[in-house]
């Protein structure tokens, strides 16, 4: 994410709406408004964009405002709906300008909106914007300045004129509704809506839909006068019926019109939270319709189902829409994200879930798609502690962790973490670390100014790194994907060919590591205890009196046995300062006499697991 701050210049519903999204994105996000309660700030200069979001009748005064406050090198964004009117003002404002179109209200979802986009000047930050639109889920299209105010004419102009001559003519109160149909309720609620907002902005749209307005009145008389034959009427539906062919699920809109209406007896609200609880499951059968639809999408894509950080940001977003008890809600839609995603799995055929180091792009993904072969049943995980937690609750079936890695030794906390938790190991696989150097685009090593990657990944390649770029600057990152965002076109990051190629970059050179064909890490498969036991490795935890020759007595039953010690650790006990337990890999299966023997030298001990070499497991 390029660093682009942003200034919204009007408040109002639009402007509050592009303000959350944004700022819910992570960017430096404030608002300037007439109205001083309103405002972030106060100066509207030192912004990279600024959105202006005033009523078309302010735009020309807000825009002097801007061009007498603010540099030229700002990128100004036009959110106006009659663009014959908006254009001409932004250019004539010596600013590079985005012009688009939101086909939404300030106080409505931008998922699923479209959003058109109908001027563009090129800049980098107009592309990060329109990205981030589209990401929150807009449906972006494009359209000239003469195209869009055409269509704009046709399409809300003709809408809203046919809303309000509806309720001009009908003049209806609320008192009234109670003899309506769903269909005339909500045209009376969309009725309600335009005639209750600023009378200006619609008067511009009618302004631009003058000659469409005669067209469509023309044809309305026409269309009168055919409907008086019983013959006529069906042919005008036969041939409607033809091109409106979308009436799927408009049984929600309908119905949706019961949740919006006042009840006061007590059997008025019990009707209406029966009708609530109706809509709220259409649609969460609608939710989980979409999310099959993802699953397949998702299989296509070797994509996984379950990203835990797309669903943290989701509810975050819906959080954040309300003052209810943020607990109870965050377990509701929880449940409904456990539905949904039980649901994919079904549709992609997984029949277990294993959870693994992320981000994407993480040696440990490469590890499992060398594994199981695709990313659908794979959970990514912040910690290893979390994934060893995830396998013991049954959240997940498996659980991939590291052991150790040839050049850095033992991973410690994967050893506290099998110690203190319920879980048993039932595998083992190998992964030959190969980092590259990566970039957005091909690039010289002369040109390089700057390095981005996790502190390991730096420090194994720092022999490449000091012979062919000695003067570049490091920047270390928690993660890949943080080195993958960081990119500009003078930088570059150290990563695996995976990741490089999940990440749509350039590998500039492979195999920078100092000791190649030497890095090697080695991973654990585990699972909740199942008390099988089948494989030639054991390992497992003992602990040993305080006392001279403990732990020769240990070492002494597996040497009169044959049994080879391949790896032996000491771990604090956790218990008092100089008390340690210790961790054995053992190549051989001890059966139960052998536990007996251990069992006399050792004041407990804790089989972790038995197993063998895994090289692949079944994905589907």
């Amino acid at each position: 994410m390029i660093s682009v701050k942003i200034l919204i210049y009007g408040v109002g519903n639009m402007g509050k709406l592009f303000r959350d999204i944004f700022y819910g994105k992570g960017y430096y996000v404030r608002g300037y408004d007439i109205d001083q309660m309103k405002r972030d700030t106060n100066s509207i200069s030192g912004f990279d964009v600024i959105f202006v979001c005033t009523p078309m009748y302010a735009l020309e005064e807000a825009l002097e405002h801007i061009k007498r406050e603010v540099k030229k090198e700002a990128l100004l964004v036009d959110v106006s709906s009659v663009k014959k009117v908006s254009v001409p003002l932004f250019e004539e404002s010596g600013f590079d300008f985005l012009s688009i179109h939101p086909m939404l209200g300030g106080d409505s979802e931008i998922s699923l909106s479209n959003v058109i986009v109908v001027r563009e000047s090129g800049r980098e930050e107009e592309k990060v914007i329109l990205e981030e639109l589209r990401k929150c889920g807009a449906v972006l299209s494009r359209l000239d300045v003469e195209e869009h105010d055409r269509k704009m004419a046709e399409i809300q102009g003709i809408a809203h004129f046919a809303l309000v001559s509806m309720a001009d003519f009908l003049r209806y109160g609320k008192e009234e509704l109670k003899y309506a149909s769903p269909i005339f309720t909500v045209l009376y609620k969309l009725a309600s809506r335009i005639i209750n907002q600023n009378w200006e902005m619609y008067f511009q749209i009618q302004k631009n839909a003058e000659d469409v307005r005669e067209e469509y009145l023309r044809r309305a008389m026409e269309l009168h006068e055919k409907m008086k034959d019983r013959e006529s009427f069906r042919e005008i539906f036969e041939s409607l019926r033809k091109i409106y062919t979308d009436y799927e699920s408009s049984t929600i809109i309908l119905e949706s019109y019961k949740a919006t209406k006042k009840a006061e007896s007590i059997e008025e609200l019990r009707g209406l939270i029966k009708s609530i609880d109706s809509l709220i499951l259409r649609l969460i059968e609608r939710r989980i319709d979409a999310a099959r639809q993802i699953a397949r999408i998702k299989m296509e894509r070797g994509e996984p189902i379950e990203l835990k950080d797309v669903e943290e940001e989701k509810l975050w977003e819906v959080m954040s829409k309300t003052t209810l008890n943020p607990v109870k809600l965050k377990e509701i839609f929880e449940g409904i994200m456990s539905l949904a995603k039980e649901e994919e799995y079904k549709v992609a055929g997984v029949k277990y879930t294993i959870a693994v180091l992320g981000p994407q792009g993480s040696f440990s993904e490469e590890m499992a798609l060398k594994l199981v072969g695709s990313r659908v049943p794979l959970r990514y995980c912040s910690t290893t502690d979390e994934i060893i937690k995830l396998v013991e609750s049954g959240e997940v079936d498996y659980g991939l962790v590291p052991i150790e890695n040839s050049v850095n030794g033992t991973v410690l906390p994967v050893i506290d973490a099998l110690l203190n938790h319920d879980v048993e190991v039932f595998g083992e696989a190998k992964l030959e670390v190969n980092h590259c150097l990566v970039a957005k685009r091909k690039i010289e090593l002369k040109e390089i100014k700057t390095i981005y990657s996790h502190p390991q990944a730096v420090a194994q390649c720092m022999g490449f790194i000091n012979n062919y770029l000695p003067s570049v600057a490091i920047r270390y990152t928690t993660s890949t994907s943080d080195a993958a965002r960081m990119l500009d076109d003078y930088s570059a990051a150290i990563m695996s060919e995976n990741a490089a190629r999940f990440y749509r970059l350039h590998v500039l050179r492979k195999g920078i590591q100092d000791l190649k064909g030497r890095n090697i890490t080695r991973f654990y498969l585990i699972r909740r205890r199942s008390g099988r036991s089948e494989g030639k490795i054991t390992s497992l935890f003992f602990g040993v009196e305080d006392k001279p020759g403990a732990l020769k007595d240990v070492l002494e039953v597996f040497h009169k046995k044959g049994f080879n010690l391949r790896k032996l650790e000491s771990r604090p006990a956790g218990t008092g300062l100089g008390d340690y337990v210790f961790f054995v890999e053992v190549e051989a299966p001890l059966r139960e006499e052998d536990l007996l023997d251990l069992k006399q030298v050792t004041t407990f001990y804790k089989v972790v697991g038995v197993f063998d070499e895994v090289k692949r497991m079944s994905t589907l």
